[in-house]
Protein backbone atom coordinates (compact mmCIF):
# COMPACT_ATOMS: atom_id res chain seq x y z
CA UNK A 1 0.00 0.00 0.00
CA UNK A 2 1.46 3.78 -1.00
CA UNK A 3 1.06 6.84 1.23
CA UNK A 4 -1.21 8.16 -1.43
CA UNK A 5 -4.07 5.59 -0.58
CA UNK A 6 -6.82 5.88 2.37
CA UNK A 7 -7.56 3.53 4.26
CA UNK A 8 -10.52 2.47 6.18
CA UNK A 9 -11.26 5.20 8.45
CA UNK A 10 -9.19 7.69 7.34
CA UNK A 11 -10.08 11.46 6.49
CA UNK A 12 -9.24 12.84 3.03
CA UNK A 13 -7.10 15.91 3.39
CA UNK A 14 -9.24 19.29 4.61
CA UNK A 15 -9.76 21.44 1.12
CA UNK A 16 -9.12 25.08 2.23
CA UNK A 17 -12.84 26.62 1.77
CA UNK A 18 -13.27 29.47 -0.12
CA UNK A 19 -14.29 33.18 0.55
CA UNK A 20 -18.07 32.72 -0.77
CA UNK A 21 -17.88 29.44 1.99
CA UNK A 22 -16.43 31.52 4.58
CA UNK A 23 -18.97 34.09 3.36
CA UNK A 24 -21.81 32.18 3.31
CA UNK A 25 -21.18 30.81 6.83
CA UNK A 26 -20.47 34.22 8.71
CA UNK A 27 -23.58 35.46 6.99
CA UNK A 28 -25.87 32.20 7.75
CA UNK A 29 -24.50 32.54 11.36
CA UNK A 30 -25.68 35.97 11.33
CA UNK A 31 -29.29 35.15 10.20
CA UNK A 32 -29.69 32.23 12.52
CA UNK A 33 -29.11 34.56 15.30
CA UNK A 34 -31.95 37.40 14.37
CA UNK A 35 -34.73 37.24 15.92
CA UNK A 36 -37.93 36.89 13.37
CA UNK A 37 -39.45 40.18 11.69
CA UNK A 38 -42.32 41.68 12.80
CA UNK A 39 -45.31 42.58 10.17
CA UNK A 40 -45.40 45.77 9.67
CA UNK A 41 -42.50 46.81 12.29
CA UNK A 42 -39.63 46.48 10.36
CA UNK A 43 -38.36 47.46 6.98
CA UNK A 44 -35.43 45.11 6.09
CA UNK A 45 -33.62 46.85 3.67
CA UNK A 46 -33.71 50.12 5.28
CA UNK A 47 -30.62 51.29 3.66
CA UNK A 48 -31.79 50.89 0.35
CA UNK A 49 -34.75 53.10 0.94
CA UNK A 50 -32.35 55.65 1.91
CA UNK A 51 -30.21 55.54 -1.17
CA UNK A 52 -33.87 55.39 -3.27
CA UNK A 53 -35.02 58.86 -2.10
CA UNK A 54 -31.70 60.72 -1.70
CA UNK A 55 -31.00 59.84 -5.49
CA UNK A 56 -34.71 60.34 -6.24
CA UNK A 57 -34.56 63.80 -4.75
CA UNK A 58 -31.12 64.43 -6.33
CA UNK A 59 -32.73 64.18 -9.69
CA UNK A 60 -35.72 66.34 -8.83
CA UNK A 61 -33.72 69.07 -7.32
CA UNK A 62 -31.41 69.22 -10.35
CA UNK A 63 -33.95 69.24 -12.75
CA UNK A 64 -35.81 72.28 -10.75
CA UNK A 65 -32.44 73.89 -10.77
CA UNK A 66 -31.63 73.43 -14.04
CA UNK A 67 -35.13 74.67 -15.29
CA UNK A 68 -34.13 77.79 -13.29
CA UNK A 69 -30.75 78.12 -15.01
CA UNK A 70 -32.82 77.86 -18.42
CA UNK A 71 -35.65 80.66 -17.41
CA UNK A 72 -33.26 83.08 -16.30
CA UNK A 73 -31.17 82.97 -19.43
CA UNK A 74 -34.04 82.88 -21.26
CA UNK A 75 -34.21 79.86 -23.22
CA UNK A 76 -37.39 78.13 -23.27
Amino acid sequence: MTGDQLTTGDQPPARKKSYEEKFAERLAKRQAGRKPLKEGKVFEHGPAKFVFMFIIGFVIVTHVAILIVMMMSGMR
